[in-house]
């Protein structure tokens, strides 16, 4: 727990300086011109292709783009760029009517086409270079009878299309003859979402302006400044002096920006979990009554208290935030971990490590070093988890350490989670054909049949009964045989301007992203 703390007080002492010794915030500067809204956030996409981006759509791609569907306020499909649409008594054929008179951010018309280039060029990408190519396995074909009409066939239902639709269309003039992993549009791309993108400096910054062609109408905000700052500390320091308007806030710095009343904090509940992720490729991790049993080893409500300070509640599935989450059966119990430990042959060395075969269970834990909170997770885990008799050696490695070497992890403070529809957020991470080694979001390599069964099952069916039960005994399957031990769910905070007007709070998902997604509301009063 040492870095965390440090941190909060490095936070806590600059923002008492910066408090008294600033002028006027960016906040009140933006909010006297009617104009840019700069926000800070800390992770900064690869690239910013929608089709590129496993269910974490971050802002930037969320302004620029926009799919044939949508979600609202509570987060259920409504119209996005089709203004309507039928399915099939048997659910393999979707048709959609697009809106009349869309337009890409070039003023090249939109149309059905695009819909089938899409889709089309997604399914030939396969998982290794479009992991949502997984959402259109099910697809024979995409029909374009007319401009303002696509209907897609499926070879069998596919429960989660409607959702899988929301991912932003690509335009068919601009990518035509061109991988999807193109370098020049993953920078640089056209969207037909309220903002277009004018700028991108990867490593600092996005600019991009109100789309006049949007189809609800231009949105209010004339332009919105994306920057990039990883580290905790320095967003919150630029928030305090004026050089951004808003920014993602970790726990310890909620109190701090509510104490200036240049600013309101927006808090919202989020999908997006914290858990220890591990890699099945390390024999440490071989006995599932080793993983049961380090699911037993941690107080998951002392995270929400330590580390998030209220802001979340204790984890034990992938599925807490969902419609269909069962009972999981993790809780803090040290007797359950000596039941299990000493049932598995192992027993309590002189260091009270648990030994087997003259070894102990040794692993490294990990995660991004420039995200406090995660820090702070990783800290108090590996207290708890060596406390129980687990030897944890934890290490914090840079961001961009971890994204070149996800195989060589052991294990791993993950993040994950939507609010939409459950495929999204579990497929791709305990399938086994998602594995990291096939371009997949299973970075720790996981493989469990039932799991796949259980996944398949959601997915290929429409029958709501189906489907509960499906994902039932996917979690049934899980908690047997752990992927994950499970921590904590998080709630997410924005500081913005108290002049800004329009943020509408719903479930976010992954790193709280979702927060922009009515922002073509979005005005200064």
């Amino acid at each position: 727990m040492h870095k965390p703390v440090l941190v909060a007080g490095v936070v806590t002492a600059l923002s008492g300086l910066l408090a008294t010794g600033c002028g006027a915030g960016g906040g009140g500067s933006a909010a006297t011109s009617g104009g840019t809204f700069t926000y800070a956030i800390g992770d900064e996409p690869d690239t910013l292709n929608p089709a590129l981006q496993d269910e974490h759509t971050d802002p930037v791609t969320e302004l620029v783009f926009r799919g044939l569907t949508r979600r609202d306020a509570t987060n259920n499909v409504v119209p996005g760029l089709a203004e309507s649409w039928t399915v099939s008594e048997d659910g393999k054929d979707y048709t959609f009517k697009l809106r009349s008179g869309l337009t890409w951010h070039d003023g090249k018309p939109l149309t059905s086409k695009d819909v089938k280039f899409t889709v089309d060029l997604i399914r030939r990408s396969g998982t290794a270079e479009a992991p949502l190519s997984r959402n259109f396995q099910a697809v024979s074909t995409v029909e374009t009878p007319d401009p303002a009409t696509a209907r897609i066939r499926l070879s069998r239902p596919f429960a989660p299309l409607l959702d899988a639709m929301g991912m932003g269309l690509l335009p068919e003039h601009v990518l035509r003859g061109k991988k999807i992993t193109d370098a020049d549009f993953g920078q640089h791309p056209v969207g037909s979402g309220p903002f277009k993108l004018t700028t991108f400096k990867p490593g600092q910054y996005a600019q991009l302006e109100s789309f006049g062609g949007y189809y609800e109408g231009k949105p209010k905000l004339p332009k919105i400044v994306i920057k990039y700052v990883p580290d905790d500390t320095a967003r919150f320091i630029q928030l305090k002096t004026g050089e951004v308007d808003g920014a993602h806030l970790q726990p310890q710095q909620t109190a701090k920006v509510r104490e200036d009343d240049r600013f309101r904090v927006e808090t919202y509940p989020t999908a997006d979990y914290r858990a220890l992720m591990l890699n099945f490729t390390k024999p440490v991790f071989a006995d599932k009554h080793v993983r049961q049993a380090m699911n037993y080893a941690v107080d998951r409500q002392a995270f929400v208290n330590s580390v998030l300070l209220g802001q979340g509640s204790p984890a034990t599935g992938p599925l807490d935030e969902s419609p269909y989450k069962t009972a999981a059966p993790f809780t803090f119990d040290p007797a359950k971990v000596d039941e299990l430990m000493k049932a598995a042959g192992y027993a309590k060395n002189a260091q009270r490590f648990w030994v087997k075969g003259g070894k102990t269970v040794r692993f490294e834990l990990s995660t991004f070093a420039e995200d406090s909170a995660r820090v702070g997770i990783l800290n108090v885990a590996a207290t708890q988890l060596k406390a129980q008799g687990f030897d944890v050696v934890p290490n914090p490695r840079p961001r961009d350490w971890v994204r070149k070497h996800w195989g060589d992890l052991e294990a791993f403070v993950v993040g994950w989670g939507t609010p939409y529809d459950p495929d999204s957020s579990v497929f791709g991470p305990f399938h086994s054909s998602e594995a990291l080694a096939n371009g997949g979001s299973n970075y720790g390599s996981y493989a469990n049949s039932q799991v796949d069964k259980a996944l398949e099952r959601g997915r290929g069916t429409s029958d709501p009964a189906v489907r509960k039960t499906a994902y039932a005994d996917f979690q049934k399957a899980l908690a047997e045989d752990p992927p994950f031990v499970w921590i904590s769910y998080l709630k997410t905070s924005n500081a913005v301007p108290v002049a800004l007007k329009g943020p509408q709070q719903r479930t976010l998902g992954h790193h709280g992203y979702g927060f922009f997604w009515n922002a073509e509301k979005w005005s200064w009063s």
